[in-house]
This record gives C-alpha cells, sequence and structure tokens, in this order.
C-alpha cells in the first residue's frame, strides 16, 4: 500500500483540481512560439519536467523506454480532454507532482514500476491542463499547444537521458541532492499559495 501511495497520491492532486486559467507566459506571443518557451518559462513546470526526467532516467532501460512513451501519450490524452473542453486548475497539482517526484528521487529506492508511470503520467496531463493559452482560436490553442507538448518533451527527454548517466556514486548522490531541492522548493510554493 505504501509504495502505491505516491501514485494515489498524484492522479488526486490532478482529479481535484479547480476551474482553468487560461494565461500567455510572454504578452504578445501566441501560437507554436509562445507554446514552445511556456514550460521553459514557468518555474513550476521547468522544475516538475526536470524531475520527471530526473526520475526516469533513474530506472532501468526497458522501464525507462516505457515512461519515455507514456510521457507524450499522456500529453496526447490531455489535449484530447482540452478539445473536449475539459478544463482543471493544475497549478497546485504540478507543484504536488513536482514535490513527489523530488521526494522520490531524494529517497533512492527502487520504485515499482506503476508509481513512477502514474506519476509521469500525471505530470504530463497536469502540464498540458495548465498551459492552456488565453485564445479564443481553436486553431492558435492547438498550435500553442504543440510547441508546448513538443519542448516539454525535449526537456524531458534530455534530462532522462542525462540522469540516466549519473552511474558513480558521487552523481548518485547529487541527483538525490536535486531531488530534495526539488521537492523542498516545491513544498514552499505550496505553502505559500495555501497562506494567501
Amino acid at each position: 500500500m505504501r509504495r502505491g501511495g505516491a501514485a494515489v497520491a498524484a492522479i488526486a492532486c490532478v482529479a481535484v483540481s479547480g476551474p482553468a486559467q487560461a494565461h500567455t507566459v510572454i504578452a504578445g506571443m501566441s501560437g507554436f512560439p509562445g507554446g514552445l518557451l511556456h514550460p521553459l518559462l514557468v518555474p513550476a513546470h521547468a522544475l516538475l519536467l526536470l524531475t520527471l526526467g530526473l526520475v526516469a532516467g533513474a530506472q532501468a532501460w526497458p522501464q525507462r523506454r516505457i515512461l519515455m512513451l507514456l510521457f507524450p501519450l499522456s500529453q496526447i490524452a490531455a489535449v484530447v480532454l482540452i478539445v473536449l473542453a475539459f478544463a482543471a486548475d493544475t497549478q497546485n497539482a504540478i507543484l504536488w507532482l513536482g514535490a513527489i517526484a523530488g521526494a522520490l528521487l531524494a529517497l533512492a529506492r527502487p520504485l515499482p514500476r506503476v508509481v513512477t508511470a502514474c506519476v509521469i503520467a500525471a505530470g504530463g496531463v497536469a502540464l498540458m491542463l495548465d498551459s492552456v493559452p488565453a485564445l479564443l482560436s481553436v486553431q492558435e490553442t492547438l498550435s500553442a499547444l504543440s510547441g508546448t507538448a513538443f519542448s516539454a518533451f525535449v526537456l524531458f527527454a534530455l534530462t532522462a537521458g542525462l540522469s540516466s548517466r549519473l552511474t558513480r556514486p558521487w552523481q548518485m548522490t547529487g541527483r538525490r541532492i536535486l531531488g530534495s531541492w526539488a521537492a523542498a522548493s516545491a513544498i514552499l510554493v505550496l505553502a505559500l499559495r495555501l497562506v494567501k
């Protein structure tokens, strides 16, 4: 039950999210270029992508290969939900998932496949649901989401690839430290949001 607790918590965070608040990162920049920059310029998104990539990279190759396919599939599922007019405010869910992924990294324990798969899939869905731009045009929205999906996957894949090369003990300790910092950062931001 403990091992599945993190996955259940991640899914619950996404499920209980409130209504969406569409936004743009850079005023006047929309479409594919705006979407491309979105996950790189929103700190919570970048934190989530880095921690998910580090978690994926820490897995053995067969599991990592599945996770590398699961992340873009979860992004596609989120876009389908968006097209079906599903909306959710996932800002807190993104921070919770970043904290969970960071904590899993800091623990450095072998994880059940279902836990890593649920955290990464929930992260892909939450990221896309939180990236819906403030546009009325379906074409512009889909273009922006395409840019977001592309850059998010590239950052996720690059981080996972680099993380998989961290095989020396001091490198694995560094990965654990990054995970603990990411978890602490996400928890601090969540605490500040809850106080307001």
